[in-house]
């Protein structure tokens, strides 16, 4: 693959990886909500608990989309695969714990979100209620993926080496998106912070609070996701890490990292201002970071699986 067609196929990933981008952030947020809750009520900060029950109402405008796109997704696929239901259905599928997972995780983030002041009371069993939530979102993601690479492999005759590759990639990959999507989910907070604070107004001091918080937590887990990166790469066999730096692709990872350097030195700025407001738009400007990140992320994954 040449450089031309490289950037066409990065271009035709942008909207796809928008789309993907909130649908990250739909699964990342009981994980970052339930964190702020539990901060909470073991700091006895009520900042922390505010924290939590805003990036939950985003979470459930994000739940809302993400259903959305999922309903619409299983339709179109059922309508050209006809089979993708029952084999989705199917317990020796790689599909099926991950089926089961996203309802439970859908299920506990639908009663998790909307009744945060209603089981004010009963903050325990709340918090249970987003533990599942979060557990369940984090697996699902983390299952999933290994699931398409295995669906794709599965399609041809494997070579022994093709599925010894497959397996050598599947825990990097597990990992990195399993972090990708806590990381998603406190950025974009970031922004609805900043969108909400006029309707909201919950005062200047909660927002400078709020916003040294999310950029924490939206930074903590894109480290981790870049280290992600060098255990994938040394995971690969010497003919494909000979493939990739020999191709555009090398640029694709190199610029997939690069970016991801950049959003962790903005939020470092915003964790470390003593007014991030006035940083506000920061905010915006790592998401659409993020964005352009993730476009050459998902671009990178279509390339492995084919070249498996």
């Amino acid at each position: 693959m040449d450089m031309q067609e490289t950037l066409t196929m990065i271009g035709l990933m942008l909207a796809p990886a928008f789309f993907s981008l909130l649908s990250m952030a739909a699964l990342g947020c009981p994980a970052v909500a339930v964190l702020g809750e539990i901060s909470a009520k073991a700091n006895k900060k009520v900042f922390l608990d505010k924290y939590g029950q805003q990036t939950g109402t985003m979470g459930l405008i994000l739940l809302a989309f993400l259903l959305l796109v999922t309903g619409a997704g299983v339709g179109i696929g059922l309508y050209r695969y006809p089979q993708l239901l029952e084999q989705s259905l199917d317990t020796r599928s790689p599909f099926f714990a991950g089926t089961v997972l996203f309802a439970v995780f859908a299920v506990t983030a639908l009663i998790y979100f909307p009744t945060w002041k209603r089981m004010r009371s009963a903050k325990a069993a709340h918090i249970l209620i987003g533990m599942v939530s979060a557990l369940s979102a984090v697996s699902a993601v983390a299952v999933v993926t290994p699931a398409k690479l295995a669906y794709n492999v599965s399609q041809g005759a494997p070579s022994q080496e093709t599925l010894a590759t497959a397996s050598a990639m599947a825990l990097p990959l597990s990992a990195m998106y399993g972090l990708l999507v806590l990381a998603a989910a406190a950025s974009l907070s970031l922004a609805y912070l900043v969108i909400r604070r006029n309707k909201d107004d919950f005062g200047r001091d909660y927002y400078n609070f709020a916003l040294r918080l999310a950029a924490r937590w939206a930074l903590l887990p894109m480290i981790g996701f870049l280290a992600c990166q060098g255990w994938l790469y040394a995971r690969l066999p010497e003919s494909m890490q000979v493939m990739i730096l020999g191709t555009p692709l090398a640029y694709v990872w190199s610029g997939l990292v690069a970016l991801g350097v950049v959003s962790v030195a903005l939020w470092l700025v915003l964790a470390r201002s003593e007014s991030p407001l006035r940083l506000k738009g920061l905010a915006f400007l790592t998401i659409l970071l993020f964005w352009a990140m993730h476009a050459l992320n998902c671009t990178l994954f279509v390339n492995f699986v084919s070249m498996l």
